[in-house]
């Protein structure tokens, strides 16, 4: 099998995964190391990126020891998206990297949103900016951190930096570079949102960003020996983990729509590129492998709300590990009739940052009363979130797909999905796979070695769960989601105050 295998890496939030495929998309072996990270209670989300890089090593070495591993045709590598991953002059890290969920620099996009300059930022990016995004990061960093900031020669991402490690050479691809600072109908960067930003100090400081199947360069030597891997095996620029999902799916038609159920929940959607007509709702990045964009719904909570209430009751389900107490509450949710009797969640625990963005914004539960059970308050939960992507297509005028394809750890909770097909109304596909941004990873890697075309290359098989719309359920979904729309225009003056405060 010489020079038939793949190898796909994935830097994600909670963990690190690797992965080899043949060329069917066999995995032939996974490995998964857990990531730390501060705790999101602190508002503070950062990652040391050398222990980052070290956990790659370690699920590198974890897969190749059981397979042959110089067989290895090629790398790709996936991760987590935004964030400042700053680097000096010697691309040594000048600190532990600020990630995407990170909120401390609200204040400014807040202001940014009150004074104008997010919408001014999004006419180039049409990406409605959060407080996880470089530019934010890197004010509060100036202003916070002066003497580390004088130090940043290089900014980049998170799979650009597992990328530097395997190879010594810095890049990135158009699908990381979109946000904040390129300009998506130019496709370069915009002198203007450095300028709006106040961070004049970056610009020069990005690579200039490739497509994510190109050829980065080979592994460097002494990492190959290390790894027990071949010297000379391509290594790809790679993509953000969630367009390499899109291409593990063969999500790549206008209007394919994958719904990421992880711990945000992200709904995304090809386009044609669009004329600018109004400030955006949530996020835009290049395709990929094509002209096209994908358009990004990502709020701020997703199965993280359902491992926050887990985490509030463990004791009362019954459980004693996280997946045994998980099931547990799952099992009471399915008894509760859709709506929870009467129980609405606002699951805005880290802010929001679509369809609106919202630092300030905090969550609720609605409608208690003295009789109200945990069951509904955990199926209130899953509710909430389903009608937050709800909210998400709604502001963006975007129709309803015939159906939608689904991932992440959410997915395999079936009556997750089915209350997800009846909110949105449409069928929800679920696979019982869970690795596809580890799959297109690896085909992004054999892209860039010739081995196989990433854009039409998917041949695997799958186990689909398709979960159709229930219209009893829907009748009842129509109007707590009205009340979920009328709640949020009701606490909104109240995040307001709480800012004010604090």
């Amino acid at each position: 099998m010489k020079g038939q295998l793949f190898l796909g890496i994935d830097v994600g939030t909670t963990a690190v995964k690797a992965a080899v495929f043949d060329r069917h998309g066999a995995v032939q072996a996974i490995a998964s190391i857990d990531a730390q990270s501060s705790h999101p209670a602190s508002n503070l989300s950062e990652q040391d990126m050398d222990e980052v890089w070290q956990n790659v090593r370690s699920a590198i070495t974890e897969v190749t020891s059981v397979t042959d591993a110089r067989s290895v045709a090629s790398i790709g590598v996936c991760g987590q998206g935004d964030g400042l991953w700053a680097l000096d002059a010697s691309h040594k890290p000048v600190r532990p990297a600020i990630l995407w969920n990170d909120q401390r620099a609200s204040r400014y996009v807040q202001q940014w949103v009150e004074d104008g300059t997010s919408d001014l930022i999004s006419r180039h990016c049409r990406t409605a900016i959060w407080s996880g995004t470089s530019a934010a990061a890197y004010r509060w960093l100036a202003d916070n951190e002066p003497e580390t900031a004088s130090k940043v020669a290089h900014i980049c991402h998170a799979k650009d930096w597992i990328n530097l490690n395997l190879t010594g050479s810095l890049a990135t691809d158009f699908t990381d570079a979109s946000i904040p600072f390129l300009d998506l109908e130019s496709v370069t960067f915009s002198d203007e949102t450095f300028r709006l930003g106040r961070v004049e100090a970056l610009r020069g400081k990005m690579p200039p960003p490739r497509r994510s199947d190109t050829k980065l360069g080979t592994l460097d030597p002494k990492i190959a020996s290390e790894l027990g891997l071949t010297e000379d095996i391509p290594v790809a620029v790679g993509a953000i983990d969630l367009a390499a999902m899109h291409i593990g799916l063969g999500l790549n038609k206008v209007g394919d729509t994958l719904l990421i159920l992880g711990t945000t929940a992200v709904v995304n959607t090809v386009t044609e590129p669009q004329p600018f007509d109004q400030p955006p709702v949530g996020a835009t990045i290049l395709h990929p492998l094509s002209d096209r964009w994908i358009r990004v719904l990502a709020p701020q909570s997703g199965a993280s709300a359902f491992d926050w209430f887990a985490d509030l009751h463990p004791d009362g389900f019954g459980g004693q590990t996280a997946g045994d107490i998980a099931e547990k509450i799952n099992s009471a949710a399915q008894t509760v009739p859709p709506g929870s009797d009467g129980v609405l969640f606002l699951p805005y625990l880290t802010g929001e940052r679509a369809p609106f963005v919202a630092p300030q914004a905090s969550g609720a539960f609605l409608g208690l009363r003295s009789g109200t059970s945990r069951a509904s308050m955990a199926r209130a939960v899953m509710e909430g979130t389903a009608f937050s992507l709800r909210h998400c297509l709604d502001e963006t005028g975007i129709s309803a797909p015939r159906e939608i394809a689904i991932t992440g750890g959410g997915a395999r909770n079936d009556l997750w999905c089915s209350i997800l097909a009846s909110v949105l109304g449409t069928a929800v596909v679920a696979t019982e796979e869970a690795d596809h941004g580890l799959w297109g990873a690896a085909l992004l890697g054999a892209g860039a070695a010739g081995q196989l075309d990433p854009y039409t290359d998917h041949p695997r098989q799958t186990s689909r769960r398709r979960h159709e719309t229930n219209s009893k359920w829907t009748k009842h979904y129509d109007v707590a989601y009205r009340r979920y729309r009328s709640a949020i225009e009701i606490h909104a003056p109240f995040w307001k105050i709480t800012q004010d405060e604090t």
